[in-house]
């Protein structure tokens, strides 16, 4: 399975995170710009946990070089953490 993620929103104020898996696209439902420390850290972990699954059954998982550094950042999530979800 082919899974995308991505954001919505821009480099001021990044307003959810998307998950795209084939057809069907999840989009978190707390504003993370509103949703304080703790809230964005449940997300970051939230996600983590949601790719860590997602990547051991060999699914395929694009995430932009770009957008890396931004989720993380805005997620409180280690930085380096995303990249080993991607296989080249």
């Amino acid at each position: 399975m082919k899974i995308k993620l991505g954001l919505r929103g821009n480099s001021d104020s990044v307003q959810a995170i998307i998950v795209k898996l084939d057809d069907l696209t999840l989009v978190s439902a707390d504003n993370i710009f509103l949703a304080g420390d703790e809230g964005r850290r449940n997300i970051g972990r939230g996600i983590v946990s949601l790719l860590e699954s997602l990547s051991s059954c060999d699914n395929h998982i694009e995430i932009g070089d770009k957008i890396i550094p931004m989720i993380e950042s805005e997620l409180n999530i280690k930085e380096g953490t995303l990249n080993k979800f991607i296989k080249e």
